[in-house]
């Protein structure tokens, strides 16, 4: 239409007060029971285990897969405290986010590690004329590609009875439901999250809260149908 106008093949936009409804977006993501389950499945294929440990990574620090991809050991720094977390830039939308590493988390990347230096030491990100430490070593090597370790992930799901398809997006969007739900401010989980804005975050609030009406529902037919007797 606007090319239309340009060119005066019409005169004006018909559409351009035009209000549109917005659609509501329905999120993904993963119940605790599911998450467990994965957690302790066993793989024997390499690929495949790397995809597992990678989605449960994200579901405790709300990782994005490209963020994933290019984790650091320099990326998990201490506090005075003692407390590790990691502080990065999100590739998507280069905003920083901190996040606190959950224990299961940090089980994960002392596994990565160790796993490396069993196997020769891992990929190396260094910078030209820089001695190259453990810190410049990618947490999660990779010799396959993305949509690879899309299809092992979609494996992992059905080996563990998970009817949903697994994503890596879906297991950021079960770090957000499950923080939310555990009480933590919607104003910190967008900082873990690396929001730009907190109008993001919202979408969690929205689903949790469907949620819990949902739950009282089943609790009142329950009580109903326990009356009826």
């Amino acid at each position: 239409m606007f090319r239309a106008v340009c060119q005066r093949l019409i005169r004006c936009n018909p559409f351009e007060n035009a209000k549109y409804e917005k659609t509501e977006q329905k999120i993904r993501f993963l119940q605790k029971n599911d998450v467990a389950r994965l957690m302790v499945l066993k793989v024997n294929d390499k690929e495949a285990e790397q995809a597992r440990l990678m989605f449960i990574f994200a579901c405790f620090t709300s990782l994005a897969i490209a963020d994933m991809e290019c984790l650091q050991y320099g990326h998990i720094q201490t506090a005075a405290d003692g407390q590790k977390y990691i502080r990065k830039e999100r590739q998507k939308t280069k905003v920083e986010f901190v996040v606190p590493l959950h224990p299961i988390a940090e089980v994960i990347i002392k596994h990565c590690k160790a796993e490396q230096e069993r196997n020769g030491g891992g990929q190396s990100v260094k910078e030209e004329g820089k001695t190259e430490t453990m810190t410049d070593h990618l947490v999660f090597p990779c010799d396959c590609s993305r949509s690879v370790m899309s299809a092992k992930l979609s494996i992992v799901g059905k080996a563990c009875g998970i009817r949903e398809r697994l994503s890596y997006h879906m297991a950021r969007h079960t770090f957000g439901t499950m923080s939310l739900s555990a009480g933590i401010p919607i104003e910190s989980i967008a900082k873990m999250m690396g929001h730009a804005s907190i109008a993001s975050t919202q979408i969690y609030a929205q689903v949790t809260d469907n949620k819990i009406s949902e739950d009282m529902d089943r609790l009142i037919r329950k009580y109903q149908k326990e009356e009826a007797i």
